[in-house]
C-alpha cells in the first residue's frame, strides 16, 4: 500500500510538471514547454533539420533496401532484413547528428562545450575509429564511423568560424551563462538588420 501510494504521488507530480496535452495532428502528445525564446528558436531549427533530413534519407533507405533485394544475393530473408535494419539504424544515427550543425549555422554561434566534454568527444571519436579499422568489422560499420568523423570535423569548423555562445543550451541541457533580460535573440537581431 505504501509503495503504491508513493508511486501515485510521484506520478501526479510528473503529470503536473509536464502537463501533457493531446492533439489530432503530429506529434499528438505535447508537453509543457519550459523554454526561453532562444531555446524555442533552437528547438524549431532542430525540428526543421530533423524533418528535412528524414524526408530525404528515409526514402533512400527504403529504396536501397528494395534495390538490394533485387540486385544482391542474400542467404535468407533474415540476412536481408538484418542488413537493412542496420542501414536504418545508421541513417537514424546520421539524422540525429546533423541537426546540431544546422542549428549552429542558422544561429551563427556554437553552444559552449567545456574542455573536458570536448576532449571526451574527441577521444570517443578516435577510439571508435581505431576499433572499427583495427578489428575485423563489416565495411558498412567502418564507413559509418567515417560519417561520424565528417560530422565532427564540420562541428570543429563551426567552432572556428562562429562565436561561442555560453548562454545557449548545449546538447546536455546546460547553459553556462544566464541570458541577460531584454537581450534580443539572434533571430530578432537578424530581423532588425
Amino acid at each position: 500500500v505504501s509503495l503504491m501510494s508513493s508511486c501515485a504521488v510521484e506520478a501526479w507530480k510528473v503529470w503536473k510538471l509536464v502537463n501533457p496535452k493531446l492533439s489530432l495532428k503530429y506529434p499528438f502528445l505535447t508537453f509543457r514547454p519550459y523554454q526561453n525564446d532562444k531555446a524555442k528558436e533552437t528547438a524549431e531549427y532542430d525540428r526543421i533539420a530533423t524533418k528535412n533530413l528524414a524526408m530525404i534519407l528515409y526514402p533512400l533507405v527504403i529504396g536501397w533496401s528494395i534495390y538490394a533485394l533485387k540486385h544482391y544475393e542474400y542467404k535468407s530473408w533474415y540476412s536481408w532484413l538484418i542488413s537493412n535494419l542496420a542501414n536504418a539504424v545508421y541513417t537514424f544515427g546520421f539524422i540525429s547528428l546533423c541537426p546540431q550543425l544546422y542549428v549552429n549555422y542558422r544561429l551563427k554561434s556554437v553552444a559552449h562545450l567545456p574542455w573536458k566534454v570536448f576532449m571526451y568527444k574527441l577521444f570517443n571519436t578516435f577510439v571508435d575509429d581505431a576499433f572499427a579499422w583495427l578489428i575485423d568489422m563489416p565495411w558498412k560499420h567502418r564507413i559509418m564511423t567515417l560519417r561520424d568523423d565528417v560530422v565532427f570535423l564540420m562541428f570543429l569548423v563551426q567552432v572556428y568560424l562562429y562565436k561561442v555562445d555560453k548562454s545557449r543550451v548545449n546538447e546536455f541541457g546546460y547553459a553556462f551563462e544566464e541570458p541577460q533580460q531584454g537581450e534580443p535573440s539572434d533571430a530578432q537581431k537578424k530581423k532588425t538588420d
